[in-house]
């Protein structure tokens, strides 16, 4: 049996096609949102699964885009994670979890399922989620700030003077220090250094109460950048939304078999 996961992001769509629920290894295509339904058509076109399953933190006009390929090409009903108050060995204090961030959540579900203690998880997108889970599996509460692309077109959009800057690899060009020499370098290092201070000091806060011995996961595009500069170790995951997606769907669609 195949199964189709769709991490369904702000920016962009990550697919994976895997033969077996209990598969960790997760091989993913990247698209875009433009021209969704043509770009959906061509990455399915030779694929016949037996589910689909989805976690949607776009606009909802995307998620009907996929049901109505999904179900025009295999007559296929998607299955939409909706975060819970209380599965999957997790437990979350959202006073309204439908509000937590589906991705939020699975993330999360992926981290505990690793790691089996405190944990602390980051996923540096469109937007920066930071959660907090205990060894007993209580997600307590996290915090969200803009990600580096959302900083810098925030600088280019509302500073008259300054550039909108590509969010690009490179922080700057001057070899000789990390001071920037031109306005686009020091808005792309600035962004940078900003957001890696403001990870490094909450990740100090967390461990001050919760522990040292507390596990930092990060995942998400710039996730390499801020492993780079953090004072802190940081285990990247790179398909830990699809990861969890994958444990639910093993719930899911095992219990439809049965």
């Amino acid at each position: 049996m195949n199964y189709i996961l769709i991490d369904a992001g702000n920016s962009c769509l990550k697919i994976t096609l895997i033969d077996c629920l209990d598969d960790t290894s997760i091989v993913y295509n990247t698209l875009d949102y433009t021209n969704l339904q043509d770009n959906l058509l061509d990455e399915f076109h030779d694929i016949v699964p037996s589910q689909v399953i989805v976690c949607n933190v776009s606009d909802p006009v995307n998620f009907n885009i996929i049901s109505d390929v999904v179900y025009k090409i295999w007559h296929i009903n998607p299955y939409l994670v909706q975060v819970e108050q209380d599965k999957y060995n997790l437990s979350t204090r959202y006073t309204n979890p439908r509000v937590l961030g589906s991705d939020r959540w699975v993330a999360m579900i992926a981290a505990r399922d690793e790691f089996k203690k405190t944990l602390c998880v980051i996923d540096c997108g469109t937007a920066v989620t930071i959660d907090v889970v205990t060894d007993n599996g209580m997600h307590i509460g996290g915090l969200i700030t803009p990600g580096l692309k959302t900083a810098r077109q925030s600088l280019g959009l509302t500073a008259n003077n300054l550039p909108l800057v590509e969010n690009n690899d490179e922080n700057n060009n001057n070899e000789s220090s990390f001071l920037a020499i031109n306005t686009q370098d020091a808005i792309l290092g600035g962004t940078l250094y900003q957001l890696s201070a403001y990870i490094d000091r909450i990740i100090s806060e967390i461990k001050q109460e919760f522990g040292e011995a507390t596990e930092c996961i990060i995942t998400g595009g710039d996730a390499d950048k801020i492993q780079a500069l953090s004072y802190h170790h940081l285990h990247h995951r790179e398909t830990l939304v699809l990861e969890g997606l994958r444990i639910v769907a093993r719930d899911v669609f095992d219990k439809e078999r049965i």
